[in-house]
């Protein structure tokens, strides 16, 4: 039954059709029939014409039933039917059920002392001490203080500002505007009357607490030095910067390991 509904509501426009062009039939068929029985003479012709005006009549009447009902199909029955399914396979559907974990019991709190272990044996418990925070590297005090560093424009976690830096050294930080078209790194030596000097290029991606790029300390004497990250808008005009100190110096020697002798130029026979 439902499968007849929703077919009977995909060709509803072609039943149209066809019951429109009946009545139309019919209806010219009726005014034939009546033009006949005005004019006919004989009691044989007024009768067929009452025939043929009465099968007209009968057969409009149901081609405008035939009508209706595919209109009431197509508009009533069968959106109400759908709904219904819908409807069920919203209720028949299964759903994932919620995952709850069991709260455990409220127990009192232990307090543990650093070196006052609590109970004995295999089983005693020992307060571990809180971790101290890791510096991004090695900080030289005593730095001249940072220049700008607006924290969501252009901003440097590292290098730090007095960071020791004797390797190649991932610059982190944030170097994002509105306009934004590139941002740069720039160095000069810590001495008076000497410029900054563009390195590494422009970088025309933004960045915001990432990676910016890289030092490459190898190129530079070792000595203290002003490094500062500068972002540029599309106009090429320098929006902001962050200025930092660093101290350039050789790489730590490798220590040797204790009982090493020298090596040996030529096998032992």
């Amino acid at each position: 039954m439902t499968s007849l509904v929703f077919f009977v509501e995909q060709i509803a426009l072609g039943l149209y059709i066809l019951c429109a062009g009946g009545i139309l039939l019919m209806a010219y068929r009726l005014l034939r029939a009546r033009r006949e029985l005005a004019l006919s003479q004989f009691k044989l012709e007024r009768e067929q014409a009452l025939v043929r005006q009465a099968s007209s009549i009968t057969l409009g009447g149901l081609l405008l039933e035939t009508l209706v009902g595919v209109w009431a199909i197509a508009n009533l029955m069968a959106p109400t039917l759908r709904d219904a399914e819908l409807s069920g396979v919203r209720q028949t559907a299964s759903r994932p059920e919620r995952f709850v974990t069991s709260t455990p019991g409220v127990n009192p709190p232990i307090a543990l002392d650093a070196g006052q272990p609590i109970g004995s044996g295999e089983q005693a418990l020992f307060a571990t001490p809180a971790p101290t925070a890791t510096p991004v590297g090695t900080i030289i005090p005593a730095a001249p203080d940072m220049v700008g560093c607006p924290r969501d424009s252009a901003w440097l976690l590292v290098p730090g500002n007095g960071q020791l830096i004797f390797e190649a050294t991932t610059v982190w930080g944030t170097a994002s505007i509105g306009d934004f078209a590139f941002y740069r790194f720039e160095i000069r030596p810590a001495v008076s009357g000497t410029e900054f000097a563009p390195i590494g290029g422009d970088y025309t991606e933004p960045v915001v607490d990432g990676p910016l790029g890289e030092i490459i300390p190898l190129n530079f004497p070792t000595g203290e030095y002003r490094f500062r990250l500068t972002v540029f808008d599309n106009t090429y005009q320098m929006r902001h910067l962050c200025e930092v100190t660093i101290h350039i110096s050789d790489p730590p020697p490798t220590p040797t390991p204790i009982g090493a002798g020298p090596a040996s130029a030529t096998p032992e026979a």
